[in-house]
């Protein structure tokens, strides 16, 4: 296991990346928590530090395209997880999925 520290939401928050069956699960917390908040401006309205959440969430959905990461939403009413990829426009949203379809 391996874990992304993030300091622009709350100082060291952990994003653990989980390696199981071929895949690597990355426990998102408040960094990504849904779906709609994937395009890199959107950010959570009471980080402590949003500049520097929008440099550590470009470098970590850079990171997750390149490496086809699953992307587990705790927050995310309707998405448990998620897939993203590189488009012209930034990284986008890929595919949505329950984490019962790769367990």
């Amino acid at each position: 296991m391996d874990i992304f520290y993030a300091s622009g939401h709350t100082d060291k928050m952990m994003i653990p990346k989980i390696r199981f069956k071929n895949h690597t699960i990355c426990f998102m917390a408040d960094l990504l928590p849904s779906v709609g908040h994937i395009p890199l401006p959107y950010v959570m309205g009471y980080d402590t530090r949003p500049l520097l959440t929008l440099e550590e969430k470009a470098a970590f959905l850079n990171e997750a395209a390149d490496n086809n990461y699953i992307l587990f939403l705790e927050h995310d009413p309707q998405h448990e997880c998620c897939t993203v990829k590189h488009t012209e426009k930034g990284v986008r949203l890929d595919k949505t999925f329950s984490l019962n379809e790769i367990l």
